[in-house]
């Protein structure tokens, strides 16, 4: 079972993210759906050339996650019309179940942010977000939200488990092609640590490192000794269970 630790939703996604953004749906992962959802407060009007290009802009996202698991690109050429966008699924996904995620991603943003000028989904295998700005490539280490499980362990090894597969996979995902790393540590025959760590792929090695090196301290500051914890940085995403919850461990 998990819990969001945000104290009020990381001070509601910071107070200067909340002149921008309203926060219209939190729940677990577990279920495979929503984690978290945001939309800018201000609105396109339908029918507008910002609407025509954020369709199409969709439409290209979905096709090319659908094809390689991650789709980046802009329409428009100056504001007001300008929007700008990523897809990204896991990096363990199929082609089919990326195709799936991306669909529904698509589905949630015009649900729940109807004519928003940008958004963020975050469902459990796949990531979408939106502007009426340029922001691919750009790096951002604020924590946007995070998720931990409400149990502890108490062995004494348990932390330092975790410590050295997250620090393995932070040193494994910048240099992978797809800024992607999936890990293991066994601690017993009964208890075994598995993690994942991933960037956007249109970040760079560096951008990645340091993010991820900062998504680092923030799960070890929120989940000592809990048995699972999930963060949602801005450019980068860590998690560990004592579950396998990927295919290929």
């Amino acid at each position: 079972m998990y819990f969001s630790v945000s104290s009020t939703m990381r001070a509601l996604l910071y107070l200067a993210a909340l002149l921008i953004f309203s926060v219209v749906m939190v729940q677990s992962s577990e279920d495979g759906g929503e984690i978290y959802t945001a939309c800018n407060v201000e609105k396109y009007s339908n029918g507008s050339q910002f609407n025509t290009n954020l369709e199409a802009l969709l439409k290209t996202l979905t096709e090319k996650a659908a094809y390689a698991g991650f789709g980046a690109s802009v329409y428009g050429q100056e504001t007001p019309n300008e929007v700008s966008g990523r897809l990204q699924c896991r990096g363990d996904l199929s082609p089919a179940d990326c195709q799936a995620c991306s669909v529904e991603a698509v589905n949630v943003v015009q649900r729940d942010c109807p004519n928003a000028i940008g958004a963020r989904v975050q469902l459990e295998h796949c990531f979408l977000r939106y502007e009426n700005y340029t922001f691919l490539s750009a790096l951002d280490t604020n924590r946007w939200y995070d998720l931990v499980n409400v149990n502890n362990n108490t062995d004494i090894y348990f932390n330092a488990a975790i410590r050295n597969l997250l620090a393995d996979l932070s040193s494994r995902a910048p240099a992978s092609p797809i800024k992607f790393a999936l890990g293991s540590s066994v601690l017993s025959s009964s208890l075994s640590i598995y993690g994942m760590e991933m960037c956007w792929r249109d970040m760079s090695k560096g951008d990645c490192a340091s993010c991820l090196s900062k998504g680092y301290e923030e799960v070890l500051s929120i989940s000592s000794q809990r048995m699972g914890a999930q963060v949602f940085m801005g450019s980068c995403t860590l998690r560990y269970e004592i579950y396998p919850f990927a295919e290929h461990y």
